[in-house]
This record gives C-alpha cells, structure tokens and sequence, in this order.
C-alpha cells in the first residue's frame, strides 16, 4: 500500500508538471496558465524567501521561478495523492501512465529532429569561432564543439527519434523507455558537468522515465517473450480507432515541430549580411565585426577580445538600427560595397570592415581520417 501511495503521488506531481511547466515550442499558453494560477504566489515567495524583488518568473529550466514551482508542485501533489481514493488509484496511474509516455516521447521526437536538423547544436556563429578557446565558458565550449559535428548530431538525434517512436506503440515502450533512460542520464550528466542551464528539467524527465519503468513493465516483457495468438488482421478494424487518434495527435505535433524548419529558411534569405567581417580601419578600437543570425551585430575589441553586441534592424534608408541590453535604440550610417566589404558609423568614426570566408576555419570542415599515418 504505501508503495502504491509513493507511485500516486509521484504521478500526481509528474501530470502537473506536465500541465504547468511552460515548454518553449509549444508557444505560451502554458506560461499563461501557469502565471494565472501560481504567478501571484510565485512571486511572494521569490520575493519573501529569495530576495527576488525583480527576477524573471519565466519558469524556465534552473530558474528561481522553476525551483518555486516545483516547491509549490510537490505540496500540492501530497495533498491530491491523499485525495484520490484507493478505488481509483489504478485508473489514475493508467492515465497517468498514458500521459507521460506521450509527454517523453514528444519531447525525444522535438529534440531528436533538432539535433538531425542542426537546430539545437548550430554551428557556431562567426563570433564564437573567433573568440580563444581559453576564453569561452565551459557550456558554449560545449555547444559550439558538438556543433561542428554533423554526423554526432545526426546520429543522436536517430537515436532520441527511434526512442520517442517507440514509446507510442504497447509492444516497444519498455525498450523505448529504457533508451530514454539512457539518453535522459547521458543529457543529466553534460548538463552537471558542464554547467548547462537544463538541469533541472532533464532530472525530472530522466525520474519520469524511471517512474514509468515499473513492475508492470517487466511483467509486460516477460508477456512480449510469447507470441500472441490473434494476428494484426485478426481484429475487428483494420485502423482501430485508437490508433487513429494516435496517428492524428501525432502528426500535429510533428507539424508543429517541423515549421520553425520552413520560416527558418525564410529568415536566413532575410539576413544576408550573416558572417564575419575584420575591420580595416586602423583607427577603429575593434578588431571584428559580427553579424549573428538571431539578428545581433557583435563587436570584438582589438586588444581584449571583449565583445558588445546590440540587436539591429537594416531601414530601408541606408541606416542601421541598435538596440543595446539597456534598450537603447540609436541610428547609423549603413552601406553595403558591391565586393561585400561595409562601411558603418559608430561612436563619432567610421568603420570599413571587410567579409572573411570564416566557413573555411577548421572547424567547420567536414574531415575524417580512418587511418592517421
């Protein structure tokens, strides 16, 4: 009984994590929901316990935000586990079961096509690259490493896609689950050791995926070692209605994760200034000339590799537009040359700067050597 009251109250807490943990690319009417209900609450609490008079209640991964969430998740959880009567606790843990696989696999299937599409590790932007290897904190050195990599990334990414395939089908859950297993300690693992922000919500997938991993599941392996004894054809439909429902939640969420792909490709024709440029004017204080594709243009100082960077805008009128961390807009002479090299105000001078053919660093070169003699 008490084993049973521990799984229960586990679920509980899991189902609510699911509903209230906002998930980035599913928009933000999670985030809506969850500062509805807990906003007011949270920000008590940070400002109370933590002295968090103006942080960010985001409730993104490793945030003070989260931590009170999963705080306030964790006493809710004991009191609904309580609740819910011994009659319908195995109806509530085959929901919950449900739930979850669902919620896992969604996330292995977003996160595996990432990686294959080199949207999670991207290559590293110009800035990055010309920045010395001492100088980098140790999760950007991790990052822009596993980004130069297109075969790693491509692989992982198979193998989180093959898992999250798995988890929605009865018969090959229990392996899924236990490549979810692997893959979720591996990622808990980098994050620790590497100090990467998502530490917290790869620890709560990684407890998920063994929460899930029950008794049930190694009784259902020791079932799946027989044959059954009605085939495929053997039932009533042919597409039973379960499966319909499977294939349709299914596919919208693979359409959902797979047009941030098409607008990307509009975006990168709208950034054609994209790349590395080296300032050649001797008078100028900066060395390099960044034009990051998330919109920034990034300066380099000559001496200190220290870095400004401001998110710009190109008008129509041959002017740049900046917008510094402090929300500060101001205007500049921008003109583009036909060879490629531009010319730029800032700060009372103007600078030349001309285009480098940074994709032919050694990072970025696609080389491998089976033999090394």
């Amino acid at each position: 009984m008490f084993f049973r009251k521990v799984t229960v109250f586990f679920g509980v807490f899991f189902l609510q994590f699911i509903l209230f943990f906002p998930l980035s690319f599913l928009n933000d009417f999670q985030l809506k929901i969850t500062d509805f209900i807990f906003g007011d609450f949270t920000g008590f609490i940070l400002e109370f316990f933590f002295n968090k008079k103006n942080s960010r209640i985001d409730y993104s991964s490793d945030s003070y935000s989260m931590l009170v969430l999963i705080i306030i998740l964790l006493l809710t959880s004991t009191i609904f586990s309580f609740i819910i009567k011994k009659k319908w606790m195995k109806i509530f843990l085959s929901i919950t079961g449900y739930v979850c696989v669902i919620y896992i696999s969604v996330i292995l299937i977003k996160y595996g096509i990432d990686k294959i599409f080199k949207a999670q590790f991207p290559e590293p932007e110009p800035n990055i690259l010309f920045t010395r290897f001492g100088n980098l904190d140790k999760d950007i050195l991790f990052w822009s490493t596993i980004g130069t990599s297109k075969i790693y990334n491509i692989i992982i990414g198979s193998i989180e896609l093959f898992s999250g395939a798995l988890l929605l089908f009865k018969r090959s859950r229990f392996l899924g689950l236990l490549l979810a297993i692997i893959s979720f300690a591996q990622i808990l693992i980098i994050n620790i050791s590497f100090d990467i922000s998502v530490k917290l919500f790869s620890l709560i997938l990684l407890l998920m995926s063994i929460f899930l991993v029950r008794k049930n599941e190694w009784e259902f392996l020791l079932k799946l070692i027989s044959l059954p004894k009605k085939s495929f054809f053997d039932q009533t439909l042919f597409l039973p209605y379960k499966t319909f429902l499977k294939i349709l939640v299914i596919g919208i969420v693979l359409v959902k994760i797979g047009m941030p792909y098409f607008s990307k490709e509009e975006n990168d024709k709208l950034l054609p200034l994209n790349g590395a440029y080296k300032i050649i004017s001797p008078e100028s204080p900066y060395q390099y000339l960044f034009f990051h594709k998330d919109q920034y243009l990034i300066l380099m100082e000559k001496y200190s590799e220290k870095m400004i960077s401001f998110h710009y805008d190109i008008s129509f009128d041959h002017q740049i537009i900046l917008q510094n961390e402090e929300n500060r807009i101001s205007k500049h002479l921008f003109l583009k040359n036909k060879d490629g090299s531009i010319i730029f105000s800032f700060n009372n001078q103007m600078i030349h700067a001309k285009a480098i053919q940074y994709k032919k660093m050694n990072a970025l070169q696609d080389r491998f050597h089976f033999l090394v003699d």
